[in-house]
């Protein structure tokens, strides 16, 4: 366990190196509750937008625009909104990161490999638990795991991650396939 001093400290740590990373883009590995491993490319860019393109075969594209969070199902042609703020991610998005007010911490651990930062909506918009990996040196975002509503868990881990590089705008927009097929027409 840390004292009450060190983990303000490495939560004011944490939320800094989040909040100095105005952009960032590399490659995620995600674990599933099935158990099924995907990878693919993701974006981010402060305050709300964020990008997660999945590798072939997996037909999925997600896109945070900074106020939904669309989930595009290629082979269904489907795309389910929600909105950023009812999700995890809302909770790493915002400009200005402060764990203390923005979140209700509810554990803190630190070990040789990892500090581990486990947090709650505190308005209660955002349903489940997130848990923030970070490197102990460095502060970099390694990975992060959610246990959702239905005590389901998914873990995504960052890799080859840039930060505060310039990404085109138009990343973060998702045009529904039906308007798509139409321009196509």
């Amino acid at each position: 366990a840390v004292s009450a001093t060190e983990r303000r400290a490495i939560l004011k740590a944490a939320a800094e190196s989040l909040s100095a990373a105005e952009t960032a883009r590399g490659r995620f590995t995600q674990l599933a509750p099935d158990g099924s491993l995907t990878q693919g490319d993701f974006a981010l860019s402060r305050p709300g937008r964020m990008r997660f393109d999945y590798d072939d075969p997996t037909p999925i594209l997600i896109v945070a625009n900074g106020t939904t969070v669309a989930m595009e199902d290629s082979d269904l042609e489907t795309v389910d909104r929600v909105p950023l703020a009812s999700t995890p991610l809302g909770l790493i998005l915002d400009d200005e990161l402060d764990f203390e007010t923005e979140a209700r911490v509810t554990d803190v651990q630190k070990t040789p490999s990892e500090i581990a930062i486990t947090m709650e909506d505190r308005r209660g918009e955002a349903e489940g638990i997130l848990t923030l990996y970070f490197d102990p040196a460095s502060y970099q975002l390694m990975s992060w795991r959610t246990l959702d509503a239905n005590q389901q868990v998914t873990r995504v881990a960052l890799q080859d991650i840039e930060t505060n590089v310039r990404l085109d705008p138009r990343l973060f927009r998702l045009e529904d396939p039906a308007d798509r097929e139409e321009d196509e027409r």
